[in-house]
């Protein structure tokens, strides 16, 4: 009993799971490619481990030498316009701490690739991608093992390898955020051209806001690009599970000012999909051009030299970057209280 059978209440909408048979393991509604269940894995690449298991996408198992998988569409998608994913995960079977986590991935090549495995999560060492990623294993240190982080990586330039392992996130959340409780979550991606939202359980309220525009980030085949999951396990490891997918992209009737395509018909008996996915909206006119982490220009006279540090208690520092008479702080927003001092190198 996977909870397929119980309307689950999420930020005032009801969200309803059907069982196996109900539905088709697959339709395409208005243009939204919905899985509804992966008992058949029909569209997919699978890659390594990934495999179909009651119903569901198993991209890892919880078993030693079974710790890495990918799953992607077999085709490539539109995603320069923009587009909307939703997806339901599950970590169960979590030995010692669990590891490692899970991403949605965008990515452009022949073919899609799958990374290194353990703490890269599957994408750690491919170029021109960009990830949303759900850890929950965050190396050695005692003080970052136990929480989850929901954060988006992007590399310097498409030609960039690109490594989750000790590789600063262009945007992370860790306050009030658990995904790997042995609960089913659901995860909603929106994009428009230099806006990426991302929502976790609660559909109307954004988690993260993260301003960047993918056709500067990537290079895109046309706008098109691969996407899909991808899943990694270390010295620990974790059932890392889909239950459900739905993915629709920016298309003409949108751009014409028809903003939800519908069918041409619709059945009267027709059943409630698994997930609804409208085509994100136009982009605001006015993107927020200022740094969504905590930064300030310095002055003239505190140059590359003075090395900038950052401490929630006054007692404990670590070291922040400082070129161009510039810092940042891309964990600002993880803490109540954070302090700030310079130290001549």
């Amino acid at each position: 009993m996977h909870g397929r059978h119980k309307p689950i209440a999420l930020a005032g909408r009801w969200l309803l799971l059907f069982a196996a048979g109900w539905l088709p393991a697959t339709t395409v509604v208005a243009g939204t490619l919905i899985y509804h269940d992966f008992s058949s894995p029909a569209g997919l690449i699978l890659q390594a481990y990934a495999v179909p298991f009651d119903g569901r996408l198993r991209l890892t198992t919880a078993k030693s030498g079974l710790g890495i998988g990918g799953a992607w569409l077999e085709t490539k998608q539109p995603v320069k316009d923009g587009f909307e994913t939703t997806f339901q995960f599950q970590i169960t079977d979590k030995k010692d701490r669990g590891a490692d986590g899970m991403a949605f991935v965008i990515q452009n090549g022949p073919t899609p690739g799958l990374g290194w495995p353990g703490c890269n999560l599957g994408f750690g060492g491919l170029t021109n991608l960009v990830v949303l990623k759900f850890k929950n294993y965050h190396g050695q240190d005692p003080l970052n093992l136990t929480y989850d982080e929901v954060a988006v990586m992007v590399a310097d330039s498409p030609t960039t390898v690109l490594w989750d392992c000790g590789t600063p996130s262009f945007a992370s959340v860790t306050n009030h955020v658990e995904f790997s409780d042995g609960q089913i979550h659901v995860a909603r991606v929106v994009y428009v051209p230099g806006n990426f939202r991302v929502f976790l359980d609660d559909m109307e309220n954004p988690l993260m806001t993260v301003y960047l525009n993918l056709a500067k980030v990537m290079n895109l085949d046309e706008g098109r690009a691969w996407v899909g999951f991808a899943a990694a396990c270390g010295a620990d490891w974790q059932n890392q599970d889909l239950l459900g997918w739905s993915f629709a992209s920016e298309n003409d009737a949108v751009r014409q000012g028809r903003l939800t395509p519908q069918p041409e018909s619709t059945p009267t008996n027709a059943v409630t999909p698994l997930f609804s996915a409208p085509v994100p909206a136009a982009p605001e006119p006015t993107p927020l051009v200022k740094d969504p982490a905590f930064g300030y220009a310095l002055p003239q006279d505190i140059g590359v030299g003075i090395q900038v540090e950052a401490s929630t208690d006054l007692v404990h520092w670590e070291a922040l970057t400082n070129a161009a008479f510039y810092f940042r702080d891309v964990n600002s927003s993880n803490y109540n209280t954070r302090f700030y001092r310079f130290l001549r190198k």
